[in-house]
């Protein structure tokens, strides 16, 4: 019925591990599936090589970003109208900026068409639509298709959260957010009006009343707040394709921990900006669409976004590792610095396979990945070691797929602990993750201590911001100018983030466990803001 067909490249998903089988997918749901494109030729670079970076240096508008698209893209796009149409597939979106198409039909029909396998498996936490095996397709649009998404719904991770409410714990117990980028000397007197950052949220709202307890508790002006839903496709009636459900934004009546840090965090850093929550569900296809608008949402431009959530390499396919990659490409090109936490399961991830596991996409060579260190003065020690209490602690180590990037280039990066091989490192940058201090937040009402990566990135966040505020021109892409200024960093040179011997060591200059290390934060920002203008 659908003609000849090709294996889509990289597309094979396992089976979730860990999950119970309980059925099939009923035939007649309705199923939204993102296609993203690419160009028939490959790329000339591999990515994070000198010549890829210098490629995605080039100045460029979303203007004529779209319209240079329009050309490379636009005959892929009627390709795939043209087979929707034939077997009565929807097309609710076509964004030829992004490299998107959406399409809306049955399982059985998409199914039929993609050749995707459905099943429905229950994790022990709730149950959610899963593809196994590989996706196929036609072959008069394989050329140009990159990833196929929204076929699985498996929930994405995060950080897991520890919290403990204040009552709970010693009087004077944990840190506000402005303390604690105090102790890095990140300065807060900054005029920041001017800037924009984004917050990647998947799931769940934050109470307004929250954020405002907080910011009178740590004496700062509100920021504004624009609460923004991610929807895969344009409205459909009865389509469902609103990604972003349940209580959302800063309205509902429970907060959500993840969202409370870091709006809290970006909120006390930067008074009177503007901070854009993108609202979308809990799904690779979601963390890749949210992130994709927030790039192209020409409305807010927002200059740096903050991402709290990812999992191990080894949990994402191919082609979905390529469509993020893509994504996070055009961040580059369009001068948005995006940051990522590492995780807080150490080394391994989370996962007892043996092997050591990096996040993506804070592996990514395109990603800022932020790890986590206990203060100096915590737990009683005299000086900033990496986050381990042994039940959690900062991720970190050697990518599985990811080559080393040419910032990391001039380094002595550690060879794998899973095949002796040196590829790009994670992390990047660090600091404070540790629960002791930990955040002081608010959430939904009670002040809580929270830890975690989840913190750090929004720290570091709310860092670049302050350093575009004093330029012209927004600093995007900053790894490479770091990694040549690694005297702006205090190196983390004690500790590990090895879990049953399985890991990596702090030591002199970068390491596996804190990246570059912790900020010395005027100097870094005066740095940052004086670097010239290409």
């Amino acid at each position: 019925m659908t003609g000849q067909k090709k294996e889509l490249a990289g597309s094979y998903r396992a089976a979730p591990p860990g999950a119970t089988y309980v059925g099939e997918v009923d035939p007649d749901e309705r199923i939204v599936v993102t296609i993203y494109l690419k160009r028939r030729t490959p790329d000339a670079f591999q990515p994070g090589t000198a010549g890829d970076l210098a490629r995605l240096a080039k100045p460029i508008t979303r203007r004529a970003l779209a319209a240079q698209r329009r050309r490379t893209h636009g005959r892929a796009a009627e390709r795939i109208k043209k087979l929707a149409k034939k077997f009565h597939v929807t097309v609710l979106d076509i964004d030829l900026s992004q490299r998107i198409v959406t399409l809306e039909a049955t399982a059985r029909m998409l199914t039929e068409i993609l050749g995707a396998t459905l099943r429905i498996y229950d994790d022990g936490h709730c149950r959610f639509r899963a593809r196994v095996g590989t996706l196929v397709v036609p072959k008069d649009i394989a050329p140009w298709t990159r990833a196929i998404l929204g076929f699985d719904q498996r929930p994405m991770s995060r950080p897991q959260p520890r919290l403990r409410a204040l009552a709970g714990v010693a009087a004077g117990a944990g840190m506000w957010p402005t303390e604690i980028a105090a102790l890095y000397g990140v300065p807060l007197d900054h005029d920041v009006s001017n800037v924009c950052v984004g917050i990647i949220a998947l799931g769940g709202g934050y109470l307004a009343t929250d954020l405002a307890q907080a910011l009178t508790a740590m004496g700062r002006a509100a920021p504004k707040i624009v609460d923004q839903s991610v929807s895969i496709g344009a409205a459909s009636p009865g389509g469902g394709a609103a990604l972003a459900t349940g209580n959302q934004f800063g309205g509902g009546t429970v907060s959500d921990e993840e969202i409370a840090l870091d709006l809290q965090i970006l909120a006390s850093l930067l008074p009177k900006a503007r901070i854009v929550v993108y609202f979308a569900g809990n799904t690779i296809q979601s963390l890749v669409g949210a992130i994709n608008q927030a790039i192209f949402d020409d409305v807010n431009r927002p200059q740096v976004l903050s991402v709290s959530w990812g999992s191990a390499e080894m949990f994402w396919s191919s082609s979905a590792r390529d469509a993020m990659q893509g994504v996070l490409a055009d961040a580059k090109r369009l001068n948005v610095t995006v940051l990522f936490a590492a995780g807080d399961e150490l080394a391994t991830g989370g996962l007892d396979d043996g092997k050591a596991h990096v996040w993506f996409p804070a592996s990514s060579p395109y990603a800022l990945s932020c790890g986590g260190t206990q203060p100096a003065g915590a737990a009683g020690g005299n000086e900033e070691v990496v986050w381990n209490d042994g039940g959690s602690g900062t991720g970190g180590g050697v990518s599985d797929v990811f080559p080393v990037p040419a910032y990391q280039s001039g380094l002595a990066l550690p060879p794998s602990v899973n095949d002796g091989a040196v590829r790009r490192g994670v992390p990047d940058v660090a600091a404070a993750a540790a629960g002791t201090p930990g955040y002081r937040i608010v959430l939904n009402g009670t002040v809580t201590i929270k830890d975690g990566t989840s913190a750090v990135a929004p720290l570091w966040a709310g860092l670049i911001a302050i350093a575009n505020a004093g330029r012209q021109t927004p600093l995007g892409f900053v790894n490479s100018a770091l990694y040549s200024n690694a005297a702006l960093f205090r190196q983390i040179e004690h500790g590990n983030n090895r879990v049953g011997g399985k890991g990596y060591d702090a030591g002199a200059g970068w390491n596996a466990c804190t990246g570059l290390g912790v900020p010395k934060g005027a100097d870094l920002v005066a740095a940052l803001a004086a670097i010239p203008v290409v």
